[in-house]
């Protein structure tokens, strides 16, 4: 992984443990220890897809430039799935062991805290993403003058 990467996915799960354990600390007050599973859940569930997400586009991109957009596209889509399918089923069912509320709200606020953060390292790093070729012809030469 290439140091832009690690800064990028640093950038990003650092505030979104910052976010995820003030959330967990406030469902241990209002729900007390099924609270802090369902928050610690969520924190989880959202820093492993994240986490596994954004490791496997930067190693994807590395191999192959083109696939950059594409494997993007496609991580969020089966983020987007699986977090709607985890939420789905936690409705579904009524687990005694966690808060269904804490884990839908944690979840929530981690993913934009997670979005955020990624926003603020991409927008605050000046990094190409492309790498310019030099010209073939440079000076005086490239202008066309004549003599």
């Amino acid at each position: 992984m290439q140091e832009h990467d690690a800064k990028v996915l640093r950038g990003a799960a650092i505030p979104t443990l910052v976010v995820g354990g003030g959330s967990t600390a406030v469902f241990l007050a209002i729900s007390g220890t099924v609270g802090v599973l369902g928050a610690l859940a969520a924190l989880l569930l959202v820093l492993a897809f994240f986490g596994v997400s954004g490791w496997a586009v930067a190693h994807l991109s590395r191999r192959n430039p083109d696939l950059f957009l594409p494997a993007t596209l496609g991580a969020f889509l089966v983020k987007a799935v699986i977090l709607g399918a985890a939420l789905l089923t936690l409705r579904n069912t009524d687990p005694a062991w966690l808060d269904t509320t804490a884990f839908a709200v944690t979840s929530l606020l981690c993913v934009v805290s997670w979005l955020g953060g990624h926003v603020r390292v991409l927008a605050t790093t000046k990094t190409l993403h492309v790498d310019p070729e030099p010209s073939a012809v440079s000076g005086p030469e490239a202008r066309h003058e004549k003599p």
